[in-house]
């Protein structure tokens, strides 16, 4: 394995405008310098696909191209192989969140807080602080967090109402108990009165056959007619059930959609979208090529094409025809149109693909919840079938019962020597109290149950009141990571853009700042103000739009800088990438890349020539005129 200290070095192969080339960077500043047309965007275009980013493109006339960049000892890869017309990209980048390289390490001339600043979109600079935060997950915790803190609400309701209780309970154990020491004690004297008649065994043996036989008739009774009743309330509960889940059912309307047409539409759309991304990408390498073959702007200039600028030709590399400038000027902004319209219908494709799949959605939950629901209605219904046979049954199972007791009390008032004696009465009594005496001490159990229940309540009160507290605090942070990044990133633009304002002596401008502003419907927008000053040293507010390029650049690249700060991704990729700095002059483009050094442990950047002459002699220079090594 190589040192760890050792110098990233990086390998590019097919890459752009480049066929091949080795560029060993320096810890710190790394200057990439040369004429325009030299492989320098395409070399910091390679190096963000190696960082992780999705930047970098195969060369047109290439089926495979490679990025390696060797970094603290190990090797992090993007390969790309040409599959028919699409592209396909591989390989083991340094990072595999190509957000935080895109958006905050390249700062290229397409880096959208740069793009953001130029079109002075407040809005969009907004959606570049807040692109790492997954909201949607963030919305699914605070959900998940709410719907914990209203179960354990509902427990501390219910624990409380428990609790309260105690007060009551130990009325009812008291009362049940004074009770149950009256009945002991009016049981004892009928047994004592009881044992008056023990000398007539007999009489004894039938009073107490008539009372076993009437105390278990009455007891049987009871027992039917309380099943009858659970019955009862039963059946009339489901009729209620039934009638909800019927009203819901009669609610629930099926999205007026032809599933399968649907599911073909879907099917179809996607099919389209794949090929204008294909399209898409396939119109963008011929645009980049031909912009490789004319040297325009900063791209490479591809194998031995030559412009020629006195006669506004171009000859082409693999031919040697000349060509006018004008004409593939044409024929790319054709192009780029063209581009603009597909990319449009794909993204319009892409809100309909979104459309349809919600209706299918739609219409297969409201399906499935339909079945649900008819599925529910027919058990319901059956259950009560059963429970109404049941109702029958005990019903006359309680008639037969009550007409038995009848009989048997009348046969013992008819009784010519237990209608006249005191022994069946006092015989039933005795039974009377003995189960009026097993009912209460099953009552005082269940109170002393429901106290130690109360008991338990009290002693589990705290640790609900415990956790509701810290699910609330976990919601109040979900709640506030939103604002407290973009507050975070507020803060942290306006901080560095004070100071590098002040450093690139931007002398009319007064102050660059955002404002973050909050709707009444909690939702908030980002204000970028810009404070100017006159001759006579009055201030005054001015837009983006007035200016210049630089002012612009500069703006857009300490956006950047603050997204990069604010959500630590110099702990993720040290690196910083910087192109397309011409409208600034070298000793401004000088100020800020030292300001940039200090936040990253490599800073690339490309520069003319005379751009980088202002810069300290201490920055590795790398020459990218011919193929560097």
């Amino acid at each position: 394995m190589a040192d760890r200290h050792e110098p990233p070095r990086v390998v590019v192969e097919n890459i752009g405008g480049i066929d091949a080339a080795q560029v060993g960077l320096s810890d710190g500043v790394s200057v990439l310098t040369g004429r325009n047309a030299t492989n320098r965007t395409s070399l910091l275009r390679a190096l963000g696909a190696a960082l992780g980013g999705g930047t970098g493109a195969l060369k047109a006339d290439a089926d495979r191209g490679s990025v390696t960049l060797s970094f603290d000892g190990t090797d992090y890869t993007r390969t790309f192989e040409r599959d028919g017309d699409s592209v396909t990209v591989g390989g083991d980048p340094y990072t595999t969140d190509t957000t935080l390289v895109d958006q905050y390490c390249s700062l290229l001339a397409d880096n959208p807080a740069r793009q953001a600043v130029a079109r002075g979109d407040a809005d969009a600079l907004r959606s570049f602080i807040m692109a790492p935060v997954d909201t949607d997950a963030l919305e699914a915790k605070i959900r998940r967090t709410r719907q914990a803190i209203d179960s354990l609400e509902t427990d501390r309701e219910e624990t409380k109402q428990t609790i309260a209780r105690r007060e009551s309970l130990e009325r009812q154990l008291a009362d049940h108990r004074e009770e149950l020491a009256e009945v002991i004690e009016e049981l004892d004297a009928v047994r004592a009165a009881v044992d008056e008649f023990e000398t007539d065994l007999e009489a004894v043996e039938r009073a107490e056959d008539v009372v076993a036989e009437l105390t278990e008739a009455r007891e049987e009774y009871e027992r039917v007619r309380n099943r009858l009743e659970t019955q009862r309330a039963a059946v009339a509960s489901l009729r209620e059930e039934r009638a909800d889940v019927r009203t819901e059912l009669s609610e629930l309307s099926v999205p007026d959609v032809d599933r399968d047409q649907l599911e073909a539409e879907i099917e179809r759309l996607q099919r389209r979208k794949r090929d204008l991304e294909t399209t898409i990408s396939s119109l963008l390498s011929v645009v980049e090529f031909n912009e490789q073959l004319t040297g325009d702007g900063d791209g490479p200039v591809l194998g031995d094409a030559v412009a020629d600028p006195t006669t506004g030709t171009v000859e082409c590399w693999t031919c040697g025809t000349s060509v006018e400038r004008a004409a593939i000027d044409d024929h790319l902004e054709d192009l780029r149109t063209v581009i603009d319209e597909k990319r449009a219908e794909r993204n319009e494709i892409r809100s309909t693909l979104e459309e349809r799949r919600g209706d299918l959605s739609d219409h297969r939950e409201v399906a499935d919840r339909r079945g649900s629901l008819e599925a529910e209605i027919a058990d319901i219904e059956a259950e009560i079938a059963d429970r109404e046979a049941a109702i029958e049954e005990l019903a006359d199972q309680t008639a037969q019962l009550n007409s038995r007791i009848e009989e048997l009390e009348s046969a013992a008032e008819n009784s010519e020597e237990l209608g006249e004696s005191a022994i069946l009465e006092q015989y039933r009594r005795r039974s009377e109290l003995a189960y009026e005496r097993d009912q209460l001490e099953e009552q005082i159990a269940s109170v002393e149950a429901e106290l130690a229940t109360v008991s338990d309540a009290e002693s589990r009160l705290e640790d609900i009141e415990d956790r509701l507290e810290d699910r609330e605090a976990e919601l109040e942070r979900a709640r506030t990571r939103i604002e407290e990044l973009e507050r975070s990133a507020v803060e942290t633009f306006n901080d560095h853009m004070e100071t590098v304002r002040s450093q690139l002596g931007y002398e009319n401008i007064e102050r660059v700042w955002i404002e973050r502003i909050v709707a009444e419907d909690a939702e908030t927008d980002f204000a970028l103000h810009v404070v100017r000053s006159r001759a006579d040293g009055a201030v005054y507010e001015d837009t983006v739009s007035h200016l210049s390029e630089s002012e612009r650049e500069v703006i857009g690249l300490v956006v950047a800088l603050a997204g990069y700060l604010v959500h630590d991704v110099y702990e993720t990729v040290p690196v910083l990438l910087l192109d397309s700095l011409e409208a600034i002059d070298a000793d401004r483009i000088a100020a800020l890349v030292e300001y940039f050094a200090d936040y990253a442990d490599h800073l690339v950047v490309a520069l003319l020539h005379e751009d980088a002459q202002a810069l300290p002699d201490e920055y590795e220079r790398i020459e990218m005129g011919e193929a560097p090594a």
